[in-house]
């Protein structure tokens, strides 16, 4: 296997961490978009380089960084950073204020004036919390031993228990079933996920060659590490802000709420942040190894399986049989339910009173 050779070579070692990162940026964005059916032809669509690509990667950059300062890696408390970001879904698309663009996702009602059950509950309890976030991780820690030293998340999803495994195929699929409905022109949906598949599977094939994946590696730390520099998180958090003062000024002015909605809004950040910090600090063991990363090509494997399942649901409307009508709707509604569960389970019942 060749390996870069020689490690004071930083024009080459920076080239790699630059190539690391677009990577990561295919992740972050491919996950919840490719799969909701919002990244239709992402690979021809300007606005994904321009705005949502950026968008997912600078949010799930700056919550791991916040998240490895302060100790708050556990389930709790990477769950409730997953709903912070989620949050974005206000100020950013205004989705959860206002609904979706021509009314073409799901929607269910209201809770009061302001805020979409099925966008409160289901899009920012549950999608962003989870898909956006917990699995990114997830998949980061199992893909990278640097990764997996900090985060201990990556089992619950890719392990090889029981609980494991039925959260894998019930993941599956709901999310073959949304990305099936939601992507219903198949040669699109081919054109959507095999350049997603392509650029995860070749990269992750790149980065394994130059060493970044051997644990205790200095090349893993220095190209694949989720650490940041000074440089780098201020980069993160001034694309942040002026993505999100840009967005909420230019995208969809209609969607803006009252001044009410943007107080009760922006109330829950301080809300969120509270109980992040009455969970636990997490201490890693004295040999700095929390999680063997283990079985990599799990998280790969299983992307493509949602893939699959998704397409043979296309399959099977050209053969006149349509189950997206009927699994659709149950994809959906659960959502809501398991988002609020999720909430009460990890950021009530864990985070704020057993405090783990």
């Amino acid at each position: 296997m060749p390996l870069i050779t020689n490690p004071a070579s930083t024009k080459r070692y920076a080239a790699w961490r630059a190539f690391f990162f677009l990577w990561l940026a295919m992740l972050t964005y491919g996950l919840p978009e490719v799969i909701a059916g919002t990244g239709s032809m992402w690979i021809i669509t300007p606005s994904v380089y321009i705005l949502a690509g950026p968008l997912y990667l600078l949010h799930f950059l700056f919550f791991v960084q916040i998240a490895r300062w302060s100790g708050r890696t556990s389930w709790s408390a990477l769950y409730l950073f997953g709903v912070i970001f989620g949050l974005y879904e206000t100020w950013v698309t205004k989705v959860v204020w206002a609904g979706y663009p021509d009314q073409d996702g799901f929607v269910l009602g209201g809770i009061g004036p302001w805020f979409g059950i099925h966008e409160t509950l289901g899009l920012v309890l549950f999608y962003h919390a989870v898909v956006s976030f917990l699995l990114p991780l997830a998949v980061m820690s199992r893909l990278f031993p640097e990764w997996a030293k900090t985060f201990p998340v990556p089992d619950w999803v890719f392990g090889q228990s029981r609980w494991a495994l039925g959260c894998r195929v019930a993941l599956l699929v709901m999310l073959g079933v949304v990305t099936g409905h939601n992507n219903p022109v198949l040669p699109a949906y081919l054109l959507t996920w095999l350049p997603f598949l392509v650029v995860l599977i070749m990269g992750y094939s790149l980065l394994r060659k130059t060493g970044a994946i051997l644990p205790g590696d200095i090349r893993a730390a220095r190209i694949s590490g989720p650490h940041l520099g000074r440089v780098g998180l201020f980069v993160v958090c001034a694309g942040l802000i002026a993505t999100y003062v840009v967005s909420f000024i230019f995208f969809r002015p209609p969607g803006t709420p009252a001044a009410t909605a943007l107080i009760i809004t922006a109330a829950f950040y301080p809300l969120l942040a509270l109980l992040i910090a009455r969970t636990k600090r997490q201490i890693l063991p004295k040999n700095g190894q929390r999680s063997a990363p283990g079985a990599a090509g799990r998280p790969l494997r299983w992307l493509v399986a949602i893939f699959g399942f998704g397409a043979v649901m296309l399959l099977l409307v050209g053969a006149g049989i349509d189950l997206r009508g009927t699994l659709a709707p149950v994809a959906f509604l659960s959502m809501i339910p398991i988002g609020a569960g999720l909430f009460f389970w990890l950021g009530l019942w864990r985070g704020l009173i057993r405090r783990q």
